[in-house]
């Protein structure tokens, strides 16, 4: 079995490394961390929040973004991000059974691979497939891997659902990560669940009815 695994919001929480970007870009901004993403997780994006709660225009939002992508994975950034307890534990023990891969929409190989290293995960998985910013999670798997109806790919955003059901594999939606559960059941997901606990929990049911 292959399984797939987004990245942020999946594996790892990076959503103070957002929020302190956020607040740094839009300093007139007082959303409370809980309050700035109580608005995301209800599939509010960067372009409407601001929009919406600070009028931003064309040209300052063309700035937002662009600074957004030059700065989101600047190392300063990226040792915000923490791994959810327990991923490590469950890396270990599914990679003794499956092919895992993390598939993930970053934009640098070298910063994904310095996380994964620094986590002590780069034995757990066959490959890294990073898209940045040029191809699809879907084309990336596709071309990388032999896909069959048992795999699995895992995610925390539609897009991951979407993708999955491209592939024609299972998909499981974590709740945990930067949409509600009201949201990614829109999407469809074969299953959704709420923590790491519940993922494995999925995952090894997943396992047992493939079993010989």
């Amino acid at each position: 079995m292959n399984i797939f695994f987004d990245f942020d919001g999946t594996l790892i929480d990076s959503k103070l490394r957002q929020y302190e970007l956020f607040c740094k870009l839009v300093p007139e901004s007082h959303f409370s961390y809980e309050e700035y993403w109580d608005i995301k997780r209800n599939r509010i994006n960067q372009e409407k929040l601001l929009v919406d709660f600070f009028s931003y225009k064309s040209d300052q939002l063309s700035y937002i973004k662009k600074t957004w992508m030059d700065e989101i994975e600047h190392p300063d950034n990226i040792e915000k991000d923490t791994p959810f307890l327990g991923v490590g534990q469950l890396l270990s023990q599914l990679s003794k059974k499956c092919n895992l891969y993390l598939v993930t929409a970053r934009q640098s190989t070298d910063v994904v691979k310095h996380q994964v290293d620094k986590f002590g995960w780069s034995s757990f998985f066959k490959k890294l497939l990073v898209t940045n910013q040029t191809h699809t999670k879907v084309e990336l798997i596709r071309e990388n891997v032999s896909c069959n109806s048992t795999d699995i790919f895992i995610g925390d955003t539609g897009e991951d659902i979407k993708t999955g059901k491209l592939l024609g594999i299972k998909t499981i939606a974590v709740t945990y990560g930067i949409l509600s559960n009201k949201i990614l059941s829109e999407y469809n997901p074969d299953y959704l669940v709420d923590s790491i606990d519940g993922l494995k929990d999925v995952i090894n049911t997943l396992l047992i009815e493939i079993a010989p």
